[in-house]
């Protein structure tokens, strides 16, 4: 009787243990739905994620949510949208910085949302987001953030996610002029040297700006540098350790060299033994083909 009572306790720990590592599992993955979205369509982003409704926790996502976890105003019209159909997929990881894949998207691509996670708080996660057909995206950081949240079991900064929400505003906004791969670099690059040197004033914040973008080929305007300095003065007031952030902001740096590649575009000039070795390569194909036409002759 004894022995019959001591394994059907034993049984009774190893399911609770069982139980409680399944529900850590789950916790560390989170599902968030635009509110308008059909069941049909719910489905249909599930199986895009990768997960089932058993797996994963699921929250909704209303307009009133957007405005809580932005910090917007209430009151403002404009902050209310047609339709909420955004969502997102969070998991939670330990290293490899910050991953987003980004579908149907519009306006707001992966990388940008990966520059936006790193000044909400985040620096490492797996995260999708997407819509059944394609939205512009702006609302769909405030989903990744709640579903992080919710994973997470704690808050972020409020006034963090209010920047990080501006950044992708004026990378968007950016990135209609340059192109939104292009925006992403900058906003990055000129982000990496902010919080690494920590400027004490916006003239300080200005030659960042310059140095970091003297040797792009594109040519920003003094409107848009200056957009880019109130938005590098506010990351700057934020509780932001480098040392702590620093492999994640490389790591985005790497992926967007890695898309900039792909696609063919380098808004960065090369360097000066890149440049000497590029210009005697030419200097050296025309000696040829100059050679090559006498002796057609």
């Amino acid at each position: 009787m004894k022995k019959n009572f001591l394994k059907f306790t034993a049984a009774c720990a190893l399911s609770i243990s069982l139980f409680s590592v399944n529900v850590q599992a789950q916790n560390k993955e989170r599902v968030t739905f635009g509110i308008d979205l059909t069941d049909a369509q719910e489905q249909e982003l599930l199986k895009e994620f990768g997960v089932s409704e058993d797996q994963v926790t699921i929250d909704r996502i209303t307009n009133e949510d957007i405005i809580e976890q932005l910090g917007l105003d209430p009151n403002d019209p404009s902050n209310y949208q047609g339709g909420c159909y955004s969502s997102s997929y969070v998991k939670l990881t330990d290293k490899g910085g910050i991953q987003v894949k980004a579908k149907n998207l519009t306006e707001v691509t992966a990388l940008m949302l990966s520059n936006a996670l790193v000044t909400s708080g985040i620096t490492n996660a797996e995260v999708m987001a997407s819509s059944p057909f394609p939205v512009t995206g702006t609302s769909a950081l405030s989903g990744i953030l709640k579903g992080f949240e919710g994973a997470k079991g704690e808050e972020l900064s409020l006034k963090n996610k209010k920047t990080a929400q501006e950044e992708i505003e004026v990378t968007s906004e950016l990135g209609e002029k340059i192109g939104y791969d292009e925006a992403a670099k900058v906003i990055n690059d000129v982000k990496t040297q902010v919080l690494k040197e920590t400027p004490k004033n916006n003239e300080e914040i200005a030659k960042i700006i310059d140095n970091v973008t003297k040797n792009y080929t594109i040519e920003l305007t003094e409107e848009q540098k200056e957009e880019i300095k109130t938005l590098m003065s506010k990351i700057n007031e934020l509780d932001i350790d480098y040392d702590k952030v620093k492999d994640t902001l490389k790591n985005i740096s790497n992926q967007i060299a890695e898309v900039l590649k792909e696609s063919g575009k380098e808004i960065q000039e090369s360097g000066f033994f890149q440049k000497l070795l590029t210009a005697l390569g030419n200097f050296f194909s025309s000696i040829f083909d100059f050679l090559k036409k006498l002796l057609d002759k």
